[in-house]
């Protein structure tokens, strides 16, 4: 299922600097899909972050910010990215496959929509973001296999 539940106000900015969306930034939840939407919807949090899609196990996307709006998430990639919560911990050994299979697909529409090319330069972890102080998506992350789901649904299979 797909829904839009908008993330707090405080959490979204107006709009994006003139630079142009060249990142998807890979989250892990470190918690549930409800919980997760629930906290970015929480006015008040400091830091206000937010994240654009959540992604739940069994493969249900809500969007919480849109595509065109900034939300605090990624640190200095934060003016070019689309941030992508997946419930779950970073420390989980095995990602359900619905919700890498959905995830990907919303990833090939966001790549084509904003022509970021589908590799890990553009594809990246919220570790790999310069200066992150997180370790999501985690060490079993299955960066090899999402690639390819992501390469799959951009061919439109």
């Amino acid at each position: 299922m797909n829904i839009y539940r908008p993330a707090a106000v405080d959490c979204i900015y107006p709009r994006r600097p003139s630079v142009a969306v060249d990142r998807i930034v890979i989250h892990t939840m470190e918690g549930t899909y409800r919980g997760t939407i629930a906290w970015f919807q929480t006015r008040g949090r400091m830091p206000p972050t937010a994240a654009h899609y959540c992604f739940s196990k069994a493969g249900d996307v809500c969007q919480m910010v849109p595509d065109h709006l900034k939300c605090y998430h990624a640190t200095v990639y934060n003016d070019r990215s689309i941030g992508f919560e997946h419930e779950g911990y970073a420390a989980d050994q095995v990602f359900a496959e619905p919700m890498l299979v959905a995830s990907a697909r919303c990833c090939a529409a966001l790549c084509k929509k904003f022509s970021i090319p589908i590799d890990r330069q553009h594809i990246v972890g919220h570790v790999e973001v310069p200066g992150a102080t997180h370790t999501d998506p985690g060490p079993c992350w299955p960066w090899g296999h999402y690639m390819d789901l992501v390469l799959v649904a951009s061919q439109g299979r």
